[in-house]
C-alpha cells in the first residue's frame, strides 16, 4: 500500500511539474489582460456603448455589477471558511502540544496550514497527511493518529458550514449551493468544489429574471 501510494504521489507530482509552463502562461496572460482592462476600461466601455443598443448596454452593466458583487461575496465566504479552519487548527495543535505530543511552534504551523488551505485545489490535508505519515514512520503513532483526527474534525466542520456560509453570502439557498458543489466535484473533482458555486453565481445573474418568473411557466404560459 505504501509503495502504491508513493508511486501515485510521484506520478501526480511529475504531472504537476509538467503543467507548470502552461500554468505560468495562464497566469501571465491573466495578469497582462487584467492590466489592459484596468488601464483601458473607459475605452472598452465606449466601444461597447458605440456598437451595442443602449438597452443591451444597461442590461450588460447591470449583470456585470451583480456578478462582481456576488463573486466578491463568494470570496468573502471562502475567507470566512479559511479563518474558521485556521482557528480550529490553532486550538487543535495547541491542545496536542499541551498533552505532550511532538508539535512544535503550533501558531506558525497553523498559520502555514491556513495559507495552504486558502490556495485553490490544495487544502489542509496537503499538510496534515504527509505530516502524519512522517510521524508514523518516525515511530510517533499517537501524533499521527491525533493529526488525522484533527484533519477529520476540520473537514467535517467545513463541509457542514460551507454550503450555509456560501449561500448566505451569495444569496442562494444552501440546497442549491450544495448541488452546485456536488456537481462540480463529480465533473471536475476537487477543483469543482470551488468552480461549481461560481458557475451557479453566473447562471443566477444571467438567468435571474427567468428564474424569478418560473422557468417552465415562462416557456409554456401563453400569457
Amino acid at each position: 500500500m505504501l509503495s502504491t501510494w508513493l508511486r501515485e504521489t510521484l506520478s501526480n507530482l511529475l504531472q504537476t511539474i509538467t503543467e507548470i509552463p502552461a500554468i505560468c502562461i495562464y497566469i501571465g496572460i491573466t495578469l497582462i489582460s487584467t492590466y489592459f482592462i484596468c488601464t483601458d476600461k473607459l475605452y472598452m466601455l465606449d466601444q461597447i456603448e458605440h456598437h451595442l443598443p443602449k438597452t443591451w448596454v444597461k442590461r450588460l452593466m447591470l449583470h456585470l455589477r451583480k456578478l462582481v458583487s456576488s463573486l466578491g461575496c463568494y470570496l468573502k465566504a471562502e475567507f470566512i471558511l479559511v479563518g474558521i479552519s485556521f482557528v480550529i487548527t490553532l486550538f487543535g495543535l495547541y491542545i496536542l502540544n499541551f498533552v505532550g505530543l511532538n508539535v512544535q511552534f503550533p501558531f506558525l504551523a497553523a498559520l502555514a496550514i491556513g495559507f495552504v488551505d486558502a490556495l485553490p485545489i490544495l487544502g489542509s490535508g496537503t499538510v496534515f497527511v504527509p505530516w502524519s505519515i512522517f510521524a508514523a514512520l518516525d515511530g510517533d503513532i499517537h501524533l499521527a493518529i491525533a493529526l488525522l483526527v484533527l484533519l477529520a474534525i476540520i473537514s467535517i466542520i467545513r463541509q457542514l458550514l460551507e454550503p450555509k456560509v456560501v449561500s448566505k453570502q451569495i444569496g442562494i439557498h444552501p440546497i442549491f449551493t450544495l448541488i452546485a458543489m456536488y456537481t462540480g466535484f463529480k465533473v471536475l473533482s476537487i477543483m469543482g468544489l470551488l468552480i461549481g458555486p461560481i458557475i451557479l453565481i453566473v447562471l443566477n445573474n444571467v438567468f435571474g429574471t427567468l428564474i424569478d418568473r418560473g422557468v417552465v411557466k415562462s416557456i409554456f404560459d401563453k400569457k
